[in-house]
């Protein structure tokens, strides 16, 4: 864990009262940086890290050279090193907080999380908000951090501050309901959905009701709106499209899931979330060989967002169709690319014994 020293740094930073220089002459290249970041954006963080420890060995900008190390070290599961690469990257700037500064200062906090210092977490969404009160993300995320930490009543009052910035925001609404029951509060959560709609349903569209509908577990109304909303010209098809088909899941029904994702994909393939479920659906239904080729749709989309997901349900595709060769190989590869997750860990290891 980081000294309390280390973590006030954040704050002096985030006030601007300290005055510094970058450490770094402006005409530096950023040859080394520039691959850096290109290989964060592919996943290949160990090369990434290669990559900012040249730029740092050739004096490029340490502000961003550090902030890359950081997040790459984040994504690779090494939360110390990665905490302390990103404070190196906030003390190398100006003294004047930044646009990047806030947002690195959100990488720092999640580090803080991983390793479970919540307390350190929360200093920084304290700092955060204390330049930027308004800012609906870092009261939610603190509220969360608080909740972690056994501060129900801040996590509480943090959520409120959080749907008070942002009366409408209905998507905010479901993580904070999601944060209360992944934390034994469910019916706390759910109280919040149920007011929302309960308040605000003359102005909101049929999409929002749906999705509100949906995570109150009243799936005939969500398929209603849903209905709705997906024959409407100005709606976004696709989370409508995406939440319709899973009140069919809940219900059992993967096969009318299943039309649902493939009558769209028909209209438009540009989705690796809906592939992703699509092939859910054809697991669940033992349709292993088209589940495999849903998850390769999906995969050829490249989405940053997904793909993980679609890996890791392609490996148990394979898994579920008894080509555990096939399995292991890509397993291999997936734990290269994502080693942080130890339930692909322990999954290798059975692999390993079947093929």
């Amino acid at each position: 864990m980081m000294g309390n020293n280390k973590r006030l740094l954040i704050c002096t930073l985030l006030s601007a009262i300290c005055i510094g220089t970058t450490g770094c002459s402006s005409l530096t290249a950023h040859e080394n940086a520039d691959k850096g970041m290109s290989y964060l954006s592919s996943h290949e963080y160990d090369s990434a890290i290669a990559s900012f420890e040249e730029a740092i060995a050739a004096g490029e900008n340490k502000h961003l050279t550090y902030r890359g190390l950081g997040i790459a070290y984040l994504e690779l599961g090494r939360y110390d090193e990665a905490a302390e690469a990103l404070l190196t990257s906030l003390s190398s700037g100006s003294g004047i907080a930044t646009d990047i500064d806030f947002d690195t200062n959100f990488y720092l906090a999640e580090c803080y999380s991983k390793l479970g210092d919540y307390a350190s977490a929360i200093e920084v969404y304290n700092a955060i908000t204390a330049l930027h009160p308004k800012d609906k993300s870092a009261c939610y995320l603190r509220g969360v951090a608080f909740l972690k930490n056994g501060d129900h009543d801040s996590a509480t009052a943090d959520f409120d501050r959080a749907i008070a910035i942002a009366p409408r925001d209905y998507d905010m609404m479901i993580t904070i309901y999601k944060a209360l029951s992944e934390n034994g509060y469910e019916e706390e959560g759910l109280s919040i959905l149920q007011s929302a709609i309960d308040k605000n349903d003359q102005f909101m569209t049929n999409y929002e009701k749906g999705q509100i509908s949906f995570y109150l577990g009243n799936n005939a109304d969500a398929q209603r709106y849903l209905e709705l909303a997906r024959n409407e010209r100005d709606t976004e098809k696709a989370p409508v499209v995406l939440l319709l088909g899973q009140t069919g899941e809940n219900q059992g029904d993967y096969n009318y899931a299943i039309s649902v994702y493939k009558t769209y994909l028909e209209e438009d393939a540009n989705h690796a979330d809906i592939y992703n479920q699509l092939g859910i659906c054809q697991l669940k239904m033992g349709e292993y060989e088209q589940a495999i080729q849903s998850f390769e749709s999906g995969l050829s989309l490249d989405d940053p967002e997904y793909n993980q997901a679609l890996f890791l349900n392609k490996i148990t595709a394979y898994e579920y169709y008894g080509d555990y060769t096939t399995a292991l190989s890509l397993m291999e590869t997936y734990l290269s690319m994502y080693p942080d997750d130890d339930t692909a860990k322990r999954e290798y290891i059975f692999l390993s014994t079947r093929s």
